[in-house]
């Protein structure tokens, strides 16, 4: 189970340096400002799991990485079936779960956050129909000697679609944040590769893929704006190219000033082991 602390490193701020639904966080910094500002993570998987969603506060970064959970929110899910559920704190601090309402392709959900009389929405879509993860293979990368993650996948063609993939060496998550989408392989099988591993923004030499690694691939279809949300947070993680002394927050799909995002996507894994290649 994961802690909010934890958890929301991976979210917010102008700085993150990364999780996903199920995956581990990394360290939430807001450079735009020093008030504290409510993080949000919200992940609904079509995996029978219900919805978890944590909160917390992000911290300037002149202070020490401490982030405080927020307790006693009231947190509402619903869906376009006239599904409805509160979801209950459970006993570690921040961290809230559903019951009753479940991911299906197709179906778009509406996750409501009260907190101190003020309240944050987002909606999202889980993609229909739900792109299989096919196969997974390991490859060299064009350039250089080291080995990537190529996943097999058959793009839909006619439809505009977002993928978002984390993978883990030896059970180890690798920070990198790997998106594609169909902009130019509409109807076409995947033949991106996910990067170098340790040759990433984030990624250190233990992510680095070497023969004989247990390569464990994670694959989400998710909506146009939580695929944004993304794009933004890697475009500050990257620096973006910006000229602004501060980065911008990457783009939530919440009303309100809050830092975060809601996600309701499907996932699919492979794993295998790296070939000598």
């Amino acid at each position: 189970m994961k802690t909010p602390t934890r958890s929301l490193r991976f979210l917010a701020a102008a700085a993150t340096v990364l999780l996903a639904a199920s995956c581990q966080k990394v360290i939430t910094l807001d450079l735009k400002e020093s008030a504290p500002r409510l993080s949000i993570e919200g992940n609904l998987a079509d995996d029978g799991q219900p919805c978890t969603v944590l909160l917390g506060r992000s911290v300037s970064y002149t202070e020490t990485n401490t982030f405080p959970a927020v307790s006693g929110a009231k947190v509402t899910l619903s869906d376009d079936a006239g599904g409805l559920e509160a979801l209950a704190e459970t006993s570690t601090p921040g961290q809230y779960r559903g019951r009753t309402v479940l991911g299906q392709p197709g179906r778009r959900y509406t996750l409501r956050v009260e907190v101190e009389g003020q309240a944050y929405v987002a909606a999202s879509t889980l993609p229909s129909p739900v792109v299989p993860l096919a196969g997974l293979r390991a490859q060299k990368a064009p350039i250089g000697t080291s080995i990537q993650a190529l996943p097999d996948y058959l793009d839909p063609a006619g439809t505009r679609n977002y993928y978002l993939f984390r993978q883990y060496r030896n059970g180890r998550l690798n920070p990198n944040i790997y998106l594609q989408n169909d902009e130019f392989t509409d109807g076409k099988a995947n033949v991106r590769g996910l990067g170098t591993g340790g040759g990433g923004s984030r990624g250190t030499d233990a992510d680095k893929l070497v023969a004989g690694d247990s390569l464990r691939v994670e694959m989400q279809n998710v909506d146009a704006d939580v695929y944004e949300y993304f794009r933004t947070l890697n475009l500050t993680l990257q620096g973006g190219g910006m000229a602004t002394a501060s980065p911008a927050n990457p783009k939530s799909n919440f009303s309100g000033d809050v830092l975060g995002y809601f996600s309701a996507h499907s996932v699919r894994r492979r794993t295998i082991l790296v070939p000598a290649l």
